[in-house]
């Protein structure tokens, strides 16, 4: 990773313990008020690769969430997920708003879920692979703690 890379990142990661911020352009304009070149691209694969995720309404790093006691109990509900469905006895897919579906995929894979085997995302989707029907429901029921109400 270059300098002006990790320089950006570690910005990035001061504005968002910072300020409440809920949108990747009001990123875009704060970085370029440092001195720092990016674009919305840019800044969603810099968000995916610090595991700084949309919860309640703006940006926040993981393990903050961790650390305020967030997750085991009842994790925030999460903007980004749009709509959840059993697949066959071993999927669950999820939809994401546009771009969204790696930084959600790492959120679930950091819920170290035991019915969970693992997770696959693309732009707008994620294949979360389950156990059993049986280690399904329990999943979709954990999911579900995770997407805001319909």
């Amino acid at each position: 990773m270059g300098a002006e890379k990790r320089s950006r990142q570690a910005t990035l990661r001061r504005l968002i313990r910072r300020h409440a911020v809920s949108r990747q352009e009001d990123l875009v304009r704060l970085l370029e008020q440092r001195g720092f070149h990016a674009n919305q691209a840019s800044i969603s694969r810099d968000l995916r690769e610090l595991g700084l995720v949309k919860l309640g309404g703006r940006y926040r790093p993981l393990e903050d969430l961790a650390r305020d006691g967030v997750g085991a109990r009842e994790a925030p509900k999460n903007e980004l997920i749009i709509d959840m469905q059993p697949v066959g006895a071993n999927l669950i897919v999820l939809k994401t708003t546009n771009g969204a579906a790696s930084t959600v995929a790492v959120e679930i894979d950091r819920l170290q879920c035991d019915d969970i085997v693992g997770t696959l995302a693309g732009d707008d989707t994620i294949f979360v692979a389950v156990r059993s029907r049986s280690s399904q429901g329990r999943a979709l029921a954990r999911l579900a703690r995770l997407a805001p109400p319909p």
